[in-house]
């Protein structure tokens, strides 16, 4: 078997090498392993870095855009140049955990009829030399588990399917949806959920790996650089938008997400209340969340109040958010 590491990346160099040296220290599993990278026209020295790892990394397919083609078709571009059976989609700021690549090699031999898995993912900050608090630090289910059915795969892992580097995908089936589905509509920053959702719709066995394979670099947010407005539309517009089109507005697995991004959202606003967000982005998040949220009582509860918050009562909450935060990983 080859797992393809598929890593669609734009200007960071700086990280690339964390991330290589994370798979050249893999050891002792059983599968061949395949690195693709799909730069989307970086104008930094990524193809001069690529070189300097063409001896650790044999099997190095590296290929440059001719220009920027945006992140969704980068996301389906690294995995149209890879070969593997399975490919592994990773941000390129990233890393592996050790043994990460033992745990899925063994997972996909155990279960060779899954359509793809999720694994567990560790936070840390900018410099990655400190692990830092995360709903999803304790991991999604406490256990590795197979999961069937398409609604109970995204009932039971939700938004996590939307994080990159959690998701190792079959190709050929990953290929023959692209190849079949008008995909272009998702082209909001989250094909990759949209594509392993109608996966699951055909083939409805997914994984969910409890052992940590990845870790995620905070800080860093390619999508940030166009503002903090448009980092909550991609959130909450773009992925229930992926979901609606799955399994549709009026469904169980819709509802669910809705439910359980209202306490992301009102992070993402009170993170722009203590960092200072542009003018018009408190009256533009208040109607965007209104026009999603509006007939939940718990929105109104929760999260409006937040605007309402002066700036330096937010930073107070915040910071009393992450001790408590802290404070439970500690029990």
């Amino acid at each position: 078997m080859r797992l393809s590491i598929c890593i669609p990346t734009y200007n960071r160099a700086q990280f690339l090498a964390p991330l290589f040296d994370s798979i050249v220290d893999q050891t002792g599993y059983s599968c061949e392993i395949e690195v693709v990278v799909s730069d989307n026209a970086s104008t930094d020295d990524t193809p001069e870095l690529i070189e300097q790892y063409r001896d650790r990394l044999p099997n190095l397919v590296y290929r440059r855009a001719p220009e920027n083609m945006g992140a969704d078709r980068n996301f389906l571009k690294a995995v149209e140049l890879a070969s593997g059976q399975y490919c592994w989609l990773m941000g390129s700021d990233d890393r592996l955990e050790p043994d990460g690549i033992r745990h899925i090699a063994d997972m996909l031999a155990e279960n060779p009829s899954l359509a793809g898995l999720s694994v567990r993912n560790r936070s840390y900050n900018l410099e990655m030399d400190a692990l830092i608090p995360s709903p999803t630090a304790e991991g999604v289910l406490p256990e590795t588990t197979v999961i069937a059915g398409a609604e109970s795969i995204f009932n039971t892992l939700g938004s996590y399917i939307g994080f990159l580097s959690g998701n190792v995908v079959d190709r050929q089936l990953w290929n023959r949806i692209v190849a079949s589905d008008d995909v272009s509509p998702y082209f909001n920053g989250w094909i990759h959920a949209y594509v392993i959702g109608r996966m699951v719709q055909e083939r409805p066995r997914w994984a969910y790996v409890a052992q940590p394979c990845v870790g995620w670099r905070s800080g860093n947010d390619s999508f940030l650089s166009e503002g903090m407005y448009r980092r909550l539309e991609i959130d909450i517009a773009g992925y229930s938008q992926v979901v609606a089109g799955l399994f549709g507005k009026n469904s169980r697995v819709y509802s669910n997400m809705m439910r359980s991004g209202l306490p992301h959202a009102r992070h993402r606003v009170l993170h722009a209340k203590v960092a200072g967000a542009e003018p018009y982005f408190f009256p533009r998040a208040r109607a965007l969340l209104i026009r999603h949220y509006g007939h939940s009582p718990r929105f109104w509860l929760s999260c409006y109040p937040v605007f309402l918050l002066p700036s330096p009562l937010a930073a107070l909450a915040r910071a009393a958010r992450r001790r408590l935060t802290s404070a439970q990983r500690e029990v």
